[in-house]
């Protein structure tokens, strides 16, 4: 008896495609996965408004349009109150607290990308299932552009670094609008900092134009920029881990770095790396070890430090980066430094919770899968296309909070990132080594 058999292209086969490439990159190790959750509900926002704990991670995935029309949807931001009381017998008429709310739209769109298997002889001359190493590449290439879409928004900015990895081209490409699908905002002035707050003489600035090579990413960088950070008007709400015993009394940040950054921070911080490193692991152990501790982490002043990899928010000396300034959510484009041969910035951030919003919306011609999966025959049926569509956007939350435009989960940090090994990265570390 012969084995069960499907088509090419047939609608069956469509399906299961579709599900499993889905079910690949929302399984995968990712730097999406790792810090996603559910989208909060109405009973997370009022616990939230009456100082209780809610499940909150820097992601927040929203599911709606994959069964609704529609190219968006809106997330709303409720305040705090925070008016006096009215005491005694006084009068409380005419003195009500104003619930002040904003909102922000996440816009979705198509994304598609196809592979060709090549014609009957390439099939003839090679022994691999094309199919199945075909799947496997697209599952990869989707889960890429997921991250760096992710990437990108948290950030505020592309960059410029161009390696194999990245899908998403750098800023000046014509493409590069309607790939990110949502406009990709420079980080708020309340969220934007410089590694430039320790060391004799050294003053912060209020521009990447005011950086110089003093301005590497060490500890006492992390010291003074988190306290900054943590005692503003609007500080970043805490991620919160389910089994986290620690998260009542040490709230939870985490930091993402680049691999410059992180070779830096390891040569200066000394004895005090293994401290953090010691740290990280005792936050969580055992059974209940969360994957966001897992690989290469420190912990310092309540922030888990980890590296990330493959990619970098990165300007070279004479790029530009688009800021805001204090006054005005109008952006302009600032060139960065060039003061050696090899300056380079590198972009850091700290993520708390609701940091970003995840949108995904449904293929229509194969019911509420979010991912597709899409056969052709092609060349006078000699040939197989393959390709994979999803619908789904991403854009990182910004409210008005307490009459400011504020980023709600992320801030950034700027620092001196000449590559490593280079004499630039030599010096940087030596002149950092004080600042520990």
């Amino acid at each position: 008896m012969s084995g069960y058999q499907v088509n090419v292209g047939s609608a069956l086969d469509a399906k299961v495609y579709g599900a499993a490439v889905f079910a690949g990159v929302q399984q995968q190790k990712s730097f999406m996965n790792l810090l996603s959750g559910e989208a909060p509900k109405i009973g997370d926002a009022a616990s939230k408004l009456k100082g209780q704990s809610s499940p909150d991670m820097p992601i927040v995935k929203i599911m709606d349009l994959t069964s609704k029309s529609g190219d968006r949807v809106s997330v709303d931001l409720f305040n705090i109150f925070s008016g006096k009381p009215v005491m005694g017998d006084k009068r409380i008429e005419g003195k009500g607290m104003t619930a002040t709310t904003s909102s922000a739209d996440i816009y979705i769109n198509r994304s598609r990308g196809m592979a060709d298997t090549g014609g009957k002889m390439t099939q003839q001359r090679t022994v691999h299932n094309l199919r199945t190493i075909i799947q496997a590449g697209l599952e990869g290439w989707a889960g890429r552009l997921e991250d760096q879409r992710c990437l990108i928004q948290l950030a505020g900015a592309r960059g410029y670094q161009a390696t194999a990895d990245w899908v998403v081209p750098v800023s000046t490409d014509p493409d590069f609008s309607e790939i990110v699908v949502n406009t990709v905002q420079a980080p708020t002035y309340n969220r934007r900092f410089f590694a430039m707050y320790t060391g004799t003489g050294v003053t912060p600035p209020t521009s990447i134009a005011g950086m110089t090579n003093a301005g590497a990413l060490t500890l006492s960088e992390i010291d003074a920029i988190g306290s900054l950070l943590f005692e503003s008007n609007v500080p970043l709400q805490n991620i919160k881990l389910k089994d986290d015993e620690y998260e009542w009394n040490e709230p939870l940040y985490v930091m993402f770095v680049t691999e410059r950054q992180w070779a830096i921070l390891k040569k200066v911080s000394g004895a005090l790396w293994q401290s953090a490193l010691s740290t990280a692991i005792k936050r969580f152990d055992g059974t209940k070890r969360h994957p966001l501790f897992m690989g290469d982490s420190i912990m310092w002043n309540g922030i888990l430090v980890k590296k990330l990899s493959r990619y970098a928010i990165r300007f070279p000396g004479g790029s530009t980066m688009m800021e805001n300034n204090a006054t005005s959510t109008a952006e302009s484009a600032v060139t960065v430094p060039s003061t050696t041969s090899g300056f380079s910035v590198d972009r850091a951030f700290i993520i708390g919770a609701q940091a970003l919003i995840k949108a995904y919306g449904k293929e229509g011609s194969q019911g509420s899968n979010i991912f597709a999966w899409n056969e052709e025959l092609v060349d006078h049926k000699s040939a197989v296309e393959i390709s994979l569509a999803m619908t789904e956007g991403t854009a990182k939350t910004r409210f008005t909070i307490n009459g400011q435009i504020t980023d709600h989960g992320v801030a950034v940090i700027d620092s001196y990132a000449p590559a490593v090994g280079t004499t630039e990265f030599n010096s940087i570390v030596t002149a950092s080594a004080g600042k520990y």
